[in-house]
């Protein structure tokens, strides 16, 4: 991108940044895809911003860092001595801007000496990435710290969708992600040695500010507060030093994490065994590919579940097979099986009820061939599920009424909140509900005995309420997609049932 676009964002990061009226001294850096506002009071990234993409005039980029309460922020620490803490906090520097061909570094030296010696850091940004390399002096006995906030966290859910807006301390290397946070006791610390080369910080759901240094910090993470991980750097030597850091602070996405470095690819679907993160990725590439052809996310995501329907069918062609025979077997031996239940007890009872399946040649087991055709299923919902779940793209990509299908479709909103509901009315789930009720009628066996189709339906009702429970305050992606797939069946089996009374008709009624 040219200087003359940026230029707008220059100013209007600086004119944004008002409300700063006690630290009126600072220095913006404004890349193509981010911004970011250095104190000189402390000498410390005060406020970063980052765009979805390419930065554009009128567009309202995400504070990844900032000075709000309950924003994320990087600050000084000398543990034990609140005072000197201030003290660092409140250091004054000057600033010397020194242009060169990889980009112009800012230096900063303190006005004031700090432990005997003035501290002395600079920065470098990535004009065209979302890095920023740092050389901080720390002082002895100080450390650096990185506090999550509510703005990686995201906007909070009610129920089960709270799982997708928890901000978490993480260490990323080539082994993967590891989360840092000590569980929920406030008062536990994560000590640990930061190798050079891995990275360490806080991320939620889409955004990450992650540290990366080029040599061995000793790191320490807890969670002070609900939502507000913790990460901790400190140099792995006693006394004063520099440590060179490269700064990330931009959305988990594929592409940007993987331009910053390949191992940050370990922070997707990072609760996944390897195998269903193959898995997750696949199914992400289907759904990249159909969201460029047809230029909405909604829309790709109802393809996506039709491609998975088309990619699975030789699979639920077996399972609906299996299913059939488990039908078929279950038929003949209930009216047996049911007399022993009313005339026998204790061994006697399974004694006659192994002979009843000698008889017709039935494995005890064979009821576990339609379980098998449900659990073919399932890596791939929970692949697809965590894929979505994380989708950098749909956040705040819109369709048919839904607003945004990173968070809930809240068509209405309800007269008050109800416990783990919330307060609106979504209608994906409700549609997904109905959807999978009248597949379960329209799917009956009539060869079934009037008892078993009754089970068979109260199982069948009983996962719908289940799913309907559990995916109500999922974000509207996921849901979508769980719904399209229902709808589909569905249409399955409407076609199914069209085909048969078709076949039905006299010939000459048909048309052939």
């Amino acid at each position: 991108m040219s200087r003359r676009p940026l230029l707008p964002f220059i100013v209007a990061l600086v004119s944004g940044l008002a409300p700063l009226a006690a630290h009126p001294a600072a220095i913006a850096l404004a890349g193509e895809r981010q911004q970011v506002l250095i104190n000189l009071t402390g000498g410390l990234p005060g406020r970063w911003d980052g765009c979805r993409s390419v930065c554009v005039p009128g567009e309202q980029p995400e504070t990844l860092l900032g000075p709000a309460q309950g924003s994320s922020r990087l600050a000084w620490r000398v543990p034990g001595d609140d005072a000197l803490t201030r003290r660092l906090e409140n250091l004054e520097y000057d600033r010397d801007l020194r242009p060169s061909a990889a980009g112009t570094t800012v230096l900063l030296t303190s006005r004031e000496p700090f432990g005997g010696i003035h501290l002395v850091h600079s920065y470098r940004m990535d004009p065209g990435g979302r890095t920023l390399r740092a050389s901080l002096q720390v002082p002895a006995g100080a450390r650096l710290e990185l506090l999550g906030g509510r703005d990686l966290a995201g906007e909070p859910l009610p129920g089960l969708g709270s799982l997708y807006t928890d901000g978490r301390a993480v260490q990323v290397g080539a082994d993967g992600q590891t989360v840092l946070t000590p569980g929920d006791d406030a008062a536990a610390v994560d000590e640990r040695v930061l190798p050079a080369g891995e990275w360490a910080g806080v991320r939620g759901r889409f955004w990450a500010v992650l540290v990366q240094a080029n040599g061995p910090l000793r790191m320490e993470a807890s969670e002070p507060g609900p939502e507000a991980p913790l990460v901790s750097f400190g140099r792995d030597s006693a006394g004063a030093g520099s440590v060179d850091l490269r700064l990330y602070a931009g959305p988990v996405a594929p592409a940007e994490l993987r331009a910053v470095g390949p191992e940050l690819g370990g922070m997707l679907y990072a609760s996944l065994w390897q195998w269903l993160r193959a898995l997750a990725a696949g199914l992400r590439t289907i759904l990249e590919f159909w969201q460029g052809l047809v230029g909405n996310w909604g829309l790709a995501i109802m393809l996506l579940s039709l491609s998975v329907k088309v990619l699975m069918w030789p699979l639920t062609w077996i399972a609906e097979r299996w299913q059939a025979d488990v039908n078929r077997q279950q038929s003949v031996l209930a009216p047996e099986l049911a007399a022993i239940k009313r005339q026998f007890k204790g061994e006697e009872a399974h004694n006659l009820t192994l002979e009843v399946y000698r008889k017709h040649g039935i494995s005890q087991f064979y009821t576990l061939k339609s379980l098998a055709g449900f659990l073919v299923q399932i890596p791939v919902f929970i692949a697809a599920f965590d894929m979505l779940g994380e989708n950098f793209g749909l956040l705040g990509a819109p369709f048919l009424w839904v607003q945004d299908l990173s968070l809930p479709d809240r068509i209405a909103a309800l007269p008050g909140v109800l416990p783990f509901f919330g307060g609106h009315l979504n209608l994906l789930p409700v549609l997904m509900t109905a959807f999978t009720i009248l597949a379960s009628r329209l799917q009956e066996d009539a060869s079934l005995a009037p008892e078993l189709r009754a089970g068979q339906r109260l199982r069948l009702y009983g996962m719908g309420a289940l799913f309907f429970v559990l995916l109500y305050t999922f974000p509207a992606g996921m849901v979508l997609y769980w719904t399209t797939n229902n709808l589909l069946h569905l249409g399955k089996i409407l076609v199914g049932r069209a085909s048969s009374f078709r076949h039905r008709l006299p010939r000459g009624l048909t048309g052939s």
